[in-house]
């Protein structure tokens, strides 16, 4: 996988049935889902994949639950459809979780409405959830002492999922599914401009590393991308019926402020929700919502300190948390889906929808993705697949696309993990779980190294799953051309250590080495 020259000699000069520009979520998922119905398919994205808004997601896998205050109750039930589709396609790398919400001073309802509106959450569910319940204040602070009881008016209990890696992994995932399919995909290729003849797109393409230029045709193009779709439409000289409107959120990790895997659910002034969401041994804080123009945004002081502001002021801390906490950020632009030519920058944002559009040009075939979410990833997938077929491409049988590799060899691999030299009972219990969990079948590779390599064991932070071999394993396999690709994407060790921790790291710069 790691082989990016054999990719791009795959990929120079040659003709696709289709090109997707955007390798986060809605290409990946595209790509995957086309290669396996027999498809000869490019992904391309002009970084690495999954490297702008797909990295800054909250990792939840959710039934969206805080639409109910727009009464969408379709999106709602959708959502909730598809994440219970997803808890049982990955059940290693999605996990259900508890979200406790305290219904405080700034919230829209009281404890009656919001008890109402959990349990309506959980019928839309199916009923695949554990019930909601619905506590009093003093029944509130006896389960969750962090939860501040000034103005508390109890709290609701509910069940959603998380991913337990990070997103741009998941991302990854699917990236390497298509991959595996024969879908020719290549980061660090950005679409320079594209012309259109003898009902043929030509390409031009650069390669972001060492600016060589070489073109690709297709016959159909899928523009994923994300919020910078409007600006691919141009390129691709095409008119949609839908525009694009563009909100921040930001996140910021601070250490860990629970004891417990649960998430804790907020009310910032403004009556909206915000998260306190476990990460490995951090704490991540957010996320807001600000109206922006630019798909390039950072966090601002501005940022910082509302969401300090309302973590302090909703939790019930020793020490408040300051700037100092703060170990890493994220910031990430949703694109919202606005249709009609409106005038975007008068539009109330937060009451746009965060479901997503396909629209397909049927002339010039070309199909745009608008918004998206990671819980709805797949029907985006399945989606494009039906477009795709109705602009004329045979679709043959559709094989496998997504989801984890049977668990039937899990034990066998639990078994050779035990049995090498100089593995600890810590290894077993947390470090071979979440080998499996990112790789699969594939990890019994990673093994292999652990036995000729008496070091590969090594972990990278010792409180961390993250071992040396797997690393190793990644860069040489997983198509890693910088070192942010594997420690903030790949994995998500810059976002739980701070960038003086990594860069003090022996383990790190030795990995560092190899890219």
């Amino acid at each position: 996988m790691n082989n990016r020259g054999e990719y791009l000699s795959r990929l120079k000069d040659q003709k696709f049935q289709v090109v997707i520009v955007g390798g986060g979520i809605n290409g990946a998922v595209s790509a995957a889902a086309l290669a396996a119905s027999g498809v000869k398919v490019a992904l391309i994205d002009r970084a690495d994949f999954a490297g702008v808004t797909s990295q800054e997601s909250s990792n939840m896998v959710w039934g969206g639950i805080k639409y109910l205050q727009t009464y969408e109750i379709p999106l709602v039930w959708n959502l909730c459809g598809s994440r219970n589709h997803m808890l049982e396609a990955f059940p290693n790398r999605i996990k259900a979780i508890s979200f406790l919400a305290a219904i405080g001073p700034t919230a829209p309802f009281g404890r009656f409405l919001g008890g109402a509106g959990t349990i309506l959450y959980w019928i839309l569910g199916r009923f695949k959830t554990k019930p909601p319940k619905v506590y009093s204040p003093e029944e509130t602070i006896e389960i969750e002492t962090l939860i501040n009881p000034a103005g508390l008016k109890g709290s609701v209990r509910y069940d959603d999922a998380l991913l337990v890696d990070n997103d741009a992994r998941f991302v990854w995932d699917f990236v390497k599914n298509a991959s595996e399919h024969g879908a020719v995909t290549t980061n660090y290729v950005s679409m320079q401009d594209a012309t259109r003849e003898n009902d043929l797109w030509t390409l031009h393409l650069k390669n972001e590393l060492n600016n060589e230029q070489f073109d690709v045709t297709a016959e159909i193009v899928i523009n994923a991308g994300g919020p910078w779709g409007k600006d691919l439409t141009q390129k691709f000289h095409d008119q949609t019926i839908h525009q694009l409107a563009l909100s921040k959120g930001i996140h910021l990790v601070v250490p860990r402020l629970t004891t417990n895997n649960r998430v804790l659910a907020f009310f910032d002034d403004k009556g909206r929700l915000f998260y306190v969401i476990p990460m490995k041994d951090r704490s991540v804080i957010g996320t807001t919502d600000t109206r922006v123009d630019d798909p390039v945004s950072e966090v601002t002081d501005q940022d910082r300190e509302f969401v300090l502001e309302q973590a302090n002021r909703c939790l019930n801390l020793a020490t408040p948390l300051t700037k100092n906490d703060i170990i890493s950020e994220r910031c990430g632009v949703r694109p919202l889906v606005v249709k009609g030519k409106k005038d975007v920058s008068k539009i109330e944002w937060t009451a746009l929808s965060r479901k997503h559009e396909i629209e397909v040009n049927k002339k010039t075939k070309i199909i745009t993705i608008f918004g998206g979410k990671l819980t709805d990833c797949v029907n985006v997938g399945e989606e494009v697949v039906d477009f795709v077929k109705k602009l004329g491409i045979r679709i043959t049988k559709i094989k496998k696309w997504y989801g984890e590799d049977k668990q039937d060899k899990y034990q066998d691999f639990i078994s050779e993990f035990k049995s090498i030299s100089n593995v600890s009972e810590s290894d077993v219990e947390f470090v071979a779980p979440a080998i499996w969990r990112r790789h699969g079948n594939e990890s019994f590779e990673i093994l292999k190294s652990f036995r000729e390599n008496n070091d590969y064991l090594e972990r990278i932070f010792p409180e961390l799953e993250l071992t040396f071999g797997e690393c190793v394993y990644i860069v040489k396999n997983e198509m890693v051309q910088k070192p942010e690709d594997l420690w903030r994407r790949r994995t998500a060790i810059s976002l739980i250590r701070s960038a003086e921790e990594i860069s003090q790291n022996r383990l790190v710069q030795r990995v560092n080495s190899l890219i």
